[in-house]
């Protein structure tokens, strides 16, 4: 006699097959943002987004500056963090910053993101450093500074820029950041 019983058939996706094929190991999170690197640089815009960095570099005459990037987000959980690392580091190396030169902070950052920024010779600075940055927002730059804030807010940028407001200091930064148009149009959006 025929069994007409129900089975579950053993369908293999191809997803399934590559993970069979890897073992049950996540990959590693410095292959992820390796992946992420190699995909920033086959683009061509990257070439023109540095272009305009390397012009205002050219202009305000900054030789070597330090890099600090503020508001990344953590690597080891957000696809887009790990893009935006991606994108500073691959930023640097066309630059030519040395990354012992890039100091990283985000009170969300985990044991995991910083080993992985160590990793690479990043600093990341203490949580115990910061809070008066994250509160205030006053950091005056003394050396000539990339500012990387791709996730702050517009109270971070008005701090900053409140705490380094004459020539002599604001000429001494470079934000790689979203538009500040960006937050005006927003801010006076809400406003209204």
């Amino acid at each position: 006699m025929e069994d007409t019983s129900f089975a579950y058939s053993q369908a293999t996706t191809r997803a399934r097959a590559r993970k069979k094929r890897r073992g049950d190991e996540p990959p590693l999170l410095i292959d992820l943002v390796d992946r992420c690197k190699a995909d920033i640089e086959s683009d061509g815009w990257i070439t023109t987004c540095l272009g305009l960095v390397q012009d205002a570099l050219r202009k305000t005459d900054m030789p070597c500056p330090d890099v600090l990037c503020l508001g990344l987000g953590s690597p080891s959980s957000s696809r887009v963090a790990r893009a935006q690392l991606a994108f500073l580091i691959s930023s640097c190396t066309i630059l030519e910053i040395v990354l012992s030169n890039v100091s990283v902070y985000d009170p969300v950052f985990t044991d995991a993101d910083k080993a992985l920024f160590q990793s690479f010779g990043m600093r990341c600075l203490p949580d115990t450093a910061m809070p008066v940055l994250f509160q205030d927002g006053k950091l005056a730059v003394e050396r000539p500074t990339i500012l990387y804030m791709p996730h702050c807010d517009l109270k971070l940028y008005e701090n900053i820029v409140g705490a380094n407001w004459s020539g002599e200091q604001l000429a001494r930064i470079i934000f790689i950041a979203n538009r500040f148009s960006d937050y005006t149009d927003k801010y006076v959006c809400t406003m209204i």
